[in-house]
């Protein structure tokens, strides 16, 4: 069992120590080889607070690690800690879950994938790949609403708008997802901290690169254009409220 354990941990830390740590120490005392954890259940999606239920065994490298259990949804987690003198601090637990990769089934399935890797992305945060993968679905979802495949993706935008498939504010959310992809794809010659661009009245001012924020955002108006495009109009035709008649 103990080998099974250091497997585990060994694993965890080659494959996983540059995923996102979503875990807190809540309570720690080295003395009485007790902490516990608090922080998003990769089970049950929540967030919770995890009690340790094995005592905490010895680890490689110095680890220290030990059976927890979710309090809400009572399932299990293997937590790994480094021991700082009295204290324990975190440093990655296993499973480590899964991102929230549902769309609507209301997508088409063929752009479908594309939406879902950028999801991935960005829970791994991989900010510019996100806004790629965003810029990437767009352009499927603009061949598919009928926008002419040999022109640019700026034209095949503006073109839908023309020929009123999406709605001017659709246009601008389009464009968002658009340029956002573009700096997401390429890097500037002077480094990846800023990008300079030309402003409307020609003078330079200074984007920053790529961050969280950024592709949080690409995401959403990614999500908001494919609801419009596509959810919303299967729910108008889904359901119908005709007058009801008039009884005697």
């Amino acid at each position: 069992m103990e080998d099974l354990v250091l497997l585990l941990q060994e694993t965890a830390v080659f494959l996983w120590k540059d995923w996102p740590r979503d875990m807190q120490v809540s309570t720690s005392n080295a003395q009485q080889n007790m902490v516990t954890l608090r922080g998003g259940c990769p089970h049950c999606k929540r967030d919770s607070v995890f009690l340790l239920v094995t005592n905490l065994g010895h680890g490689a490298g110095g680890m220290r690690l030990g059976g927890m259990q979710c309090q809400g949804c009572l399932a299990y987690i293997l937590g790994i800690f480094a021991q700082l003198g009295n204290a324990f601090a975190y440093q990655l637990h296993y499973p480590i879950g899964k991102p929230d990769e549902a769309v609507a089934d209301e997508i088409p399935a063929h752009i479908k994938p594309d939406y879902k890797e950028a999801l991935r992305c960005l829970w791994v945060d991989a900010y510019n790949a996100t806004a790629e993968m965003c810029r990437r679905a767009l352009e499927a979802s603009c061949i598919d609403l009928g926008a002419p495949s040999d022109k640019v993706l700026e034209k095949m935008i503006d073109w839908l708008e023309t020929n009123r498939k999406i709605t001017p504010y659709l246009k601008e959310a389009a464009h968002k997802i658009r340029l956002g992809g573009n700096r997401g794809a390429h890097p500037h010659p002077d480094g990846p901290e800023a990008v300079p661009v030309v402003a409307a009245a020609g003078a330079a001012e200074i984007v920053e690169k790529i961050g969280k924020e950024h592709a949080e955002a690409i995401v959403e108006f990614t999500r908001e254009f494919f609801h419009h495009v596509y959810v919303g109009p299967k729910l108008v035709g889904k359901y119908d409220f005709p007058r009801q008649k008039a009884t005697t």
